[in-house]
């Protein structure tokens, strides 16, 4: 099948050529015959030919002229029917195009409606979800609202409740009001209420804050005169703290010399522990540094394996490149070793090297290749170009020479054509010789009655020429088709090679990048290794004398220790006695002060009996002169009765307890208690 098809490709090459040499088999050979034909017949009418012989004879070509027409009438009927059926099926495609899409247009929309649909029942029942949401936080303001309203009102109540003390607020309900009903009423007659009990509270503040006003100013004239004696006891008591302070401040300064020392020892000992940790800290580095050694020997050795590939790789792309010819390539000498890190790395470094070499030996060996490659295809285009030429040149030199001798002389053999023809080929460079047809010759036999007769090996011979003609060109054409299939086979292998050249410089490229940070990274290495051992040595160095300095220091610091304990042991005892002298003082001052709270206590009772009995008397005195008004009234009153009652007047009936009328009981009963409240202090 695919020989077929291409066989096909070449014919339809060759039946779509500008000059297709169609015209030399087909459609010459019947002109040829006609030609010869009339040529004939004027002959043989020179000859003595009748009229009649060529009449029949044109109408005969009249008859093949007819024929023909029809043929291409027909087929060009043919074709305009093919044409006319095509555009029908091309129209008839794009309907059943258009009626796909518009159904799919309209599947589309039908599941767009669909969707929109859903979406409208969702949001209705989400509108009716709303609704009854809407109607349950009605019902539930509604109940709020009742528990809020008994909440208010129970709570008025409860505070009143515990204000009843002051003036009774529960009588009559709360306050209402004309204007509000409902919860709005209720908060009215809340705020009504709390105005009023917050009224009746702050004025038994003002009440309250006033009489302690007036008991703080009879307990400051009261505390002055304590202060007095409390500034004598205070005098005493001050020149003993004095000794004390003495004492404490010598205290002191042994303890801030001995608190100096132990920083001074703590200082030491900070530093001695930040030498260690930084001895501690540099070791951790170095640690970590040989660990990440460590971890990069593995890479190193996959790094020279994957050098060694690389530079087997190159080497096979070289050979394939030299073809059959031997290159000097040595094989890779890279092996990885991985105890010793240096040797990897120089090792490396060399493999890379090598590749570069061999890289750079390659692209120069693939540009030349790809050089000699584009000049085989130029050369092959040129050839191609050359072969073109010359089968149009042929073409045109066949047809010139075969009209040229058919018209000039009808009766030439046909040996003569064909070395026309052969000599027409050498020129334009092919060999072709018409050995099996050169013996034979053209005759013309003629009848007695002047009869012209064309012979059959003379078409024969025209026709196989004609047949040979188009063979050459036909293959012509197939090499020519062939060598444009190979120019363009070398093209795509050129191009295949160029972006091998260009994939192979990209890695070359990477390889070189990854070599410089592998040698950056090893310089960074070695000088951070370098600093750590310089940072070890120094710190060692000071760890060895900050360990001297603080063993001489330790030793001088134990001697100033013993020193300092045998004083401090002096001032501790120096210490105890004073603070035994500092309790028997204070033991003094609590009494002393016992005493005077005992005193002041006393004053105070005295005081208070003092303000009872000023009260008393200033509550006998207003008696008194009730007594006497009534006295006055009661004088009014005998004069106009009888006048003659001087036992009532003058005897202190109420002093004694005694009412011979009967009223003023409860004042017996405050006069009681108030000198029962006079006589508790002496008691």
């Amino acid at each position: 099948m695919a020989d077929g098809d291409d066989n096909d490709a070449v014919l339809s090459d060759v039946e779509e050529d500008d000059n297709p040499p169609a015209p030399i088999v087909t459609g010459p050979i019947s002109s040829i015959r006609t030609r010869s034909s009339t040529d004939d017949v004027s002959n043989n009418i020179s000859n003595n030919v009748s009229i009649e012989r060529f009449r029949e004879l044109l109408t005969e070509l009249d008859r093949e002229r007819q024929a023909r027409e029809a043929i291409e009438k027909s087929k060009s009927e043919l074709q305009v029917s093919f044409n006319r059926l095509k555009v029908l099926a091309h129209e008839a495609i794009k309907k059943r195009d258009e009626v796909v899409r518009s159904n799919e247009k309209l599947s589309v929309e039908l599941a767009e409606t669909v969707k929109e649909k859903e979406e409208l029942m969702k949001q209705k029942e989400e509108v009716v979800k709303e609704l009854e949401e809407s109607v349950k936080a009605k019902e539930g303001v509604k109940s709020e609202i009742g528990t809020a309203a008994q909440m208010l009102v129970t709570g008025i109540d409860k505070i009143s409740g515990k204000v009843n003390r002051f003036k009774n607020f529960t009588a009559g309900g709360l306050p209402r009001s004309q204007k509000y009903t409902g919860l709005p009423a209720v908060a009215y007659g809340v705020i009504k209420r709390t105005n009023e009990i917050v009224e009746e509270l702050v004025r038994q503040i003002e009440l309250v804050t006033k009489g302690r006003n007036e008991a703080r100013e009879q307990m400051e004239q009261r505390s002055y005169e304590i202060a007095i004696e409390v500034s004598e006891l205070e005098a005493t008591i001050s020149g003993l703290r004095d000794e004390v302070a003495k004492k404490t401040s010598v205290v002191e300064r042994l303890e801030n010399l001995n608190e100096e020392k132990d920083e001074m020892m703590g200082e030491l000992e900070t530093e001695l522990k930040e030498k260690q940790d930084l001895v501690s800290e540099y070791g951790d580095k170095l640690r970590v540094l040989e660990e990440r050694m460590d971890s990069q020997r593995p890479l190193l050795v996959d790094q020279l394996s994957h050098v060694s590939k690389i530079h087997d790789r190159i080497c096979e792309v070289v050979k394939v490149i030299d073809g059959d010819k031997k290159a000097d390539l040595s094989d890779s000498l890279f092996l990885p070793q991985e105890t010793d890190l240096e040797e990897n790395m120089r090792a490396s470094l060399a493999g890379l090297e090598t590749i570069n070499e061999l890289s750079s030996m390659a692209l120069e060996k693939m540009k030349a290749l790809v050089a000699e490659r584009s000049r085989e295809v130029k050369s092959l285009n040129e050839t191609v170009n050359q072969l073109t030429r010359e089968k149009e040149h042929i073409g045109s030199l066949l047809r010139s020479a075969l009209s040229r001798r058919m018209s000039a002389d009808p009766s030439l053999k046909t040996n003569e054509l064909f070395k026309v023809a052969e000599k027409g080929l050498r020129e334009s460079g092919v060999n072709y010789r018409f050995n099996n047809h050169t013996g034979h010759e053209k005759t013309v036999s003629s009848n007695k009655d002047g009869n012209v007769k064309l012979d059959d090996d003379d078409d024969d011979e025209i026709s196989t020429l004609a047949g040979a003609l188009e063979k050459i060109i036909k293959q012509s054409q197939i090499e020519i088709i062939e060598l444009q299939h190979s120019v363009d086979e070398l093209r795509a292998e050129s191009s295949l090679l160029k972006e091998r050249v260009e994939a192979q410089a990209k890695e070359l490229l990477q390889s070189k990048q990854k070599l410089e940070e592998l040698e950056e990274k090893e310089r960074v290495a070695n000088e951070n290794v370098e600093g750590l051992m310089m940072d070890i040595a120094a710190a060692e160095e000071e760890i060895t004398r900050w360990k001297v300095a603080a063993q001489q220091e330790a030793a001088a610091g134990k001697a100033v220790e013993q020193d300092y304990v045998a004083q401090l042991h002096t001032i501790r005892q120096e210490l105890e006695e004073a603070k035994q002298s500092v309790i028997e003082s204070e033991k003094k001052l609590k009494f002393k002060e016992e005493t005077a709270a005992a005193a002041m206590s006393a004053r105070d009772a005295a005081e208070s009996s003092l303000k009872l009995a000023d009260t008393r008397a200033a509550r006998l005195r207003e008696r008194v002169e009730e007594l006497t008004s009534q006295l006055e009234e009661l004088d009014t009153r005998s004069s106009l009765i009888n006048g003659k009652r001087p036992r009532y007047i003058c005897w202190p009936w109420q002093w004694l307890g005694l009412d011979p009328i009967g009223p003023r009981q409860l004042d017996t009963h405050e006069h009681t208690s108030n000198e029962m409240e006079l006589s508790e202090p002496l008691l």
